[in-house]
């Protein structure tokens, strides 16, 4: 029946892509502003809202310019150089061995293919930026390699070789995961450049995907392990307008959960890959996060060439069982190991609803960023903000955790508390970064995610102008209809809640600026030339101004920033007495260095009282720039004071947590003084770990 579905709505499809380009041709949508999105969505005809154009804007000031400069000036060669580094478990000279232009034994993961294609994925994005002709003759040399690497049928992966008897035999040797990445990055690389020759290696290994897969063959159904392909599928149709990949995709995600019960995971068929249950039917996210999360972008990207609705109620259940029941508060995803609902073995893995233990949180790098990619998705296909909530979570936490302050190290996982080892409960868990690891696929995860980060930024739709993340920015794009506009942002947020918009270009016709108000932001206030703004602003929606604007108009929206404390669903036992701290769209932690004494003091204890009053205090000299809380709290003596001090108080709790994993905490108010008796100082939780081995934690012990 999914087949029998998906070919009526593939149908479809090419009948209204072929009125698509018919339009195009007649002239009526003008080709030059297509085809150089990140995520390429301009023609998609199933999307709320579009992308712009990778050159449409730029990072100009604040946090985001300055990441994009600590990513250009140290992410990227660190990269390289981890990559070339015979320590780590990923390496390029692997294409020079397969290419027969190096002789030396092949020594890294099965995946390594794959985390080379990121790392070109993000010299390509950098380069967009600063046109350095360094970077592109860098591309071109290892552009050559690959080709050369690259068997005549299409084929290629270093982890199987030149040996076609090996070829496509077991899932987990991560054959569609390292050949995924790589049509996504060539898409990249044709779009920044121009030029076609990683293109041609893309479309190459396209078509020897569809001559493999597209017959259905039984012995591949459990392919891929981790689906990156269905992303680099997708993007591959959009950028070459060959329906064959668009069609490959489809059967990718029809085979998912298909023909379950593969026993060994490694053979696919479990909940460990997602498939137990066919897609269509799931309803909760399983297994394996960083597959998981890649599996819902795709689907999510399928979405918005086909419609399907199915596969839409789909993604939107699993969001649902995520966001309100395995989601970390710092929009991390992936618990660890355990055993699934039908007994399947897990890793990496999604676990049982309220399972978020902080010690042991994994949290990898890869799905956190994951999760982030498939949020933006889901604000394209539908425009609900709740979706950017989520993604902005994840970028301003539980991405930024996984680098160090200089850009130079990296973390696999990322704990929401750490007690002073040097290793954790997995081999991955570290306490500190490293530029030498065992699993390197996060450092270049993380590089081309804020490479082009000034793509997620802003979208177009009919008459609309939309932004998503706030950050010292100029936008310089045209509406669906050919109509130009540009704008300039100035803010410093997130450490300041003030963003000044001004209109640089405008149409001749009314258009709708709609700015996205977060979901945690109340009593937002709008300007319009310096006057209140008619539009009330309402937490967790786009605020909608529509007018004819004019050049110099400014636009003023106010976010407050105040601190507040967060609870978490009772049903997470671990963390029923405690609370954590939040500023804007930051997540802080408690974090005491070993060389400032820090495990006396844990030792010691660290309370919170439920009327504590933070103050923030913006610190140039600290860590590239953070702002730092500072407040009184108590320790072990002072909490068994506490009780007795404090007078009578009024509980204004709300029990009910319909649809919420966190909210607000409500204290009571307390007819009494600050009773704290030590002075504490918390951090952004993504600065945590870059003053040596420390003791730290975001959900901080509660006193009532």
């Amino acid at each position: 029946m999914a087949e029998q579905g998906y070919k009526k709505l593939y149908g479809q499809y090419q009948m209204r892509q072929l009125i698509v380009l018919l339009v195009i041709i007649s002239g009526l949508i003008p080709v030059q502003a297509m085809d150089r999105e990140l995520v390429n969505t301009s023609r998609s005809p199933h999307v709320r809202m579009r992308n712009v154009d990778m050159d449409a804007v730029r990072w100009t000031e604040g946090f985001w310019a300055d990441k994009f400069e600590l990513c250009r000036r140290a992410m990227l060669p660190s990269v390289q150089q981890g990559l070339l580094d015979p320590l780590n478990s990923e390496h390029l000279i692997n294409f020079k061995i397969t290419a027969g232009l190096e002789k030396a034994p092949r020594n890294s993961v099965d995946w390594s293919d794959g985390d080379c294609y990121k790392w070109l994925e993000s010299v390509a994005l950098v380069y967009q930026v600063t046109r350095d002709p360094k970077l592109d003759q860098l591309m071109d040399e290892w552009i050559d390699i690959i080709a050369k690497a690259q068997a005549p049928d299409g084929y290629i992966a270093t982890q199987i070789g030149n040996n076609t008897a090996n070829r496509l035999k077991m899932p987990h040797r991560h054959e569609l995961y390292c050949m995924g990445h790589l049509l996504t990055a060539a898409c990249i690389h044709h779009r920044v450049t121009g030029k076609d020759s990683f293109l041609g290696i893309a479309r190459k290994t396209g078509d020897f995907l569809y001559e493999q897969f597209q017959p259905r063959p039984p012995r591949l159904v459990h392919f891929p392990w981790n689906p990156s392909a269905y992303m680099g599928l997708i993007e591959l149709y959009r950028t070459t307008r060959d329906r064959r990949y668009l069609e490959l995709a489809g059967i990718l995600i029809d085979n998912r959960g298909s023909s379950p019960g593969g026993g060994d995971h490694r053979n696919g068929g479990t909940d460990q890959t997602q498939d137990r249950v066919p897609f269509r039917n799931e309803t909760q996210a399983v297994g394996h996060a960083v597959c998981a999360t890649y599996l819902y972008c795709g689907a999510a990207d399928l979405v918005a060439e086909t419609g399907e609705n199915t596969l839409l109620e789909a993604l939107r259940r699993i969001w649902l069982n995520v966001t309100t029941r395995k989601m970390y508060i710092t929009g991390a995803v992936g618990v660890g190991g355990g055993v699934s609902a039908s007994g399947d073995p897990l890793h990496e893995a999604f676990l049982a609803d309220y399972e978020l233990p902080s010690r042991s949180a994994y949290c990898e790098t890869c799905s956190n960023i994951g999760n982030a990619m498939w949020n933006w998705r889901m604000l394209a296909l539908t425009g609900n903000a709740k979706y950017a909530d989520v993604m902005e979570r994840v970028l301003y936490n539980s991405m930024l955790s996984a680098v160090s302050a200089d850009g130079r190290k990296f973390f696999y996982c990322n704990p929401l508390k750490w007690t002073g080892e040097q290793t954790g409960p997995h081999k991955h868990h570290t306490a500190t970064r490293w530029s030498v690891h065992s699993c390197y696929c996060c450092p270049p995860q993380v590089a081309r995610t804020i490479a082009g980060l000034s793509g997620w930024a802003y979208s177009v739709s009919k008459e609309e102008l939309w932004v998503h993340l706030y950050g010292g920015s100029t936008l310089t794009t045209q509406l669906p209809d050919g109509t130009e506009v540009s704008l300039e942002q100035e803010t410093m947020y997130p450490w300041d809640g003030h963003i000044t918009i001004i209109f640089r270009n405008t149409p001749e016709k009314p258009v709708s600026l709609k700015l996205r108000i977060p979901g945690w932001s109340e009593e937002a206030t709008l300007k319009i030339n310096g006057r209140d703004s008619q539009s009330a602003p309402r937490p967790g929606s786009y605020a909608t101004l529509r007018r004819k604007w004019s050049a110099g108009d400014k636009i003023e929206l106010e976010l407050p920033l105040e601190v507040r404390l967060i609870e978490a669903h009772p049903d997470v036992v671990e963390l029923r007495s405690s609370v954590a701290v939040m500023r804007g769209p930051i997540v802080y932690c408690l974090e005491l260095p070993e060389q400032q004494n820090g495990q006396n003091i844990w030792n010691e204890g660290i309370f919170l009282p439920e009327n504590i009053r933070f103050k923030s205090r913006f610190d140039k000299s600290r860590l590239g720039g953070i702002t730092v809380l500072t407040g009184r709290a108590l320790n072990a003596g002072g909490k068994q004071r506490f009780g007795r001090e404090k007078q009578a108080s009024i509980s204004s709790r709300n029990a009910d947590w319909t649809n919420q994993l966190y909210r607000r905490f409500e204290s009571r108010s307390i007819n009494g003084s600050e009773i704290g008796n030590i002075d504490i100082e918390l951090i952004p939780y993504f600065a945590w770990a870059n003053r040596g081995v420390s003791w730290m934690e975001v959900w901080i012990p509660l006193v009532r």
